[in-house]
């Protein structure tokens, strides 16, 4: 399905966003209007193709794609705004209540992934993928890493994710849920509010859903990003 570059080719580059991770702007022939263009050598083609048939709210729409000798190339829509670890390096540690509010909208966009079918894991939340739009939303990006749920498979084949941020599942010690994607919002929250591991108070209820969203054991975590929020917006 995917291996015409017609539909690629319609994209001029006219710009480097990113040189190592091969990323460009490009820019449509005709409406002239910009996007980006990835090119990928690790990524899960079912997952790129669901999400291009079954768009995600607030994730990067995929308007192209292209596969050739193990590469995809992917033109998707440009999100203009500021990466959460960009407005951290810029303004140092956030407060709680707008991580809290960051983290709930980001419940519903996982609430989306999680419920699409198959459910889609994104593997990889950190502050540098997600990004903070100028009206105030919150986008969702890089699903490089991320897979369908397939209950049957016992442990992930491919380890993938970023350290101090994955669940112990993604390393070879089970299979990845929803509960993987949980735990890594535990460690997003704590790396906003305590940038560079630095000693900052966490209020008592916010620290109990640190907690359990960390649990080693992903049954003992909450059992899905709407339970999550809802424990976020109770505080």
């Amino acid at each position: 399905m995917f291996d015409s570059k017609l539909p690629v080719s319609y994209y001029q580059e006219i710009a480097t966003l990113n040189e190592e991770h091969n990323i460009f702007f490009v820019q449509h022939i005709e409406t002239k209007k910009v996007y980006i263009k990835k090119l990928m050598t690790v990524y899960n083609l079912n997952v790129f193709e669901q999400l291009f048939k079954n768009p995600i709210k607030n994730t990067p729409r995929i308007y192209a794609m292209y596969e050739h000798d193990n590469c995809l190339t992917i033109i998707e829509e440009y999100i203009s705004g500021d990466s959460l670890q960009e407005v951290v390096d810029l303004c140092g540690p956030l407060n709680e209540r707008d991580v809290i509010n960051y983290c709930i909208k980001l419940c519903d966009i996982l609430n989306d992934l999680h419920s699409s079918s198959p459910a889609i894991i994104h593997r990889d939340l950190k502050p540098s993928n997600i990004i903070l739009t100028e009206n105030e939303r919150i986008i969702l990006i890089d699903l490089n890493a991320a897979r369908q749920c397939i209950d049957e498979k016992e442990r992930d084949t491919h380890l993938l994710g970023t350290k101090g941020f994955a669940a112990p599942e993604q390393f070879g010690f089970g299979n990845s849920s929803c509960q993987t994607d949980i735990y890594a919002v535990g460690n997003l929250i704590k790396s906003l509010l305590q940038p560079n591991n630095k000693s900052r108070k966490i209020s008592s209820k916010l620290n109990s859903i640190l907690k359990k969203c960390l649990e080693l054991n992903p049954k003992d975590r909450y059992t899905s990003a709407t339970q999550l929020k809802n424990a976020l917006e109770r505080i």
